[in-house]
């Protein structure tokens, strides 16, 4: 990753990105619903993968207990921008959780920060979507965490 003159933070393009200049994305969290956003796509999880129109359901895990299945958690997340890229979206809405039943919030803020962080992606904007006030504020804290 290198920074540009502008001091945009930039990484090699990722597949079907045809050699755009690949950022970090800005995640944002808002209240409310995924798909009454304005996001180019929309992510929500699922048992199986499938798309339609700008809506896409990535295979999500659910959690077992001691410790999860992190790693699935992270493919979830790194398919999500795999899709994004590969429909050359600007923009991006997720669920605040895109996992399946019950999970520990802090582990999974933590995956997802960091795939949506370090995972190259022509994606400009993240909206993170949480459904209470009291999600929202658990994203925004982790967000000021994040350096």
């Amino acid at each position: 990753m290198t920074a540009s003159p502008t001091g945009v933070r930039l990484a090699a393009a990722p597949p079907g990105c045809h050699g755009v200049g690949v950022r970090q994305p800005r995640i944002r969290v808002l209240l409310g619903r995924p798909e009454d956003t304005a996001a180019d796509i929309v992510v929500l999880p699922g048992s199986r993968p499938r798309s339609s129109g700008r809506v896409v359901t990535v295979a999500a895990p659910r959690w077992h207990p001691p410790n999860g299945p992190e790693r699935e958690l992270a493919e979830a997340y790194r398919h999500a921008v795999a899709e994004a890229n590969a429909r050359l979206a600007d923009s991006m809405a997720l669920p605040a959780i895109l996992a399946r039943g019950a999970w520990p919030l802090e582990q999974l803020i933590r995956v997802a920060l960091t795939v949506l962080l370090s995972t190259p992606t022509s994606v400009r904007e993240v909206y993170i979507v949480a459904r209470t006030p009291a999600m929202v504020e658990r994203w925004a804290e982790a967000l000021i965490r994040e350096p």
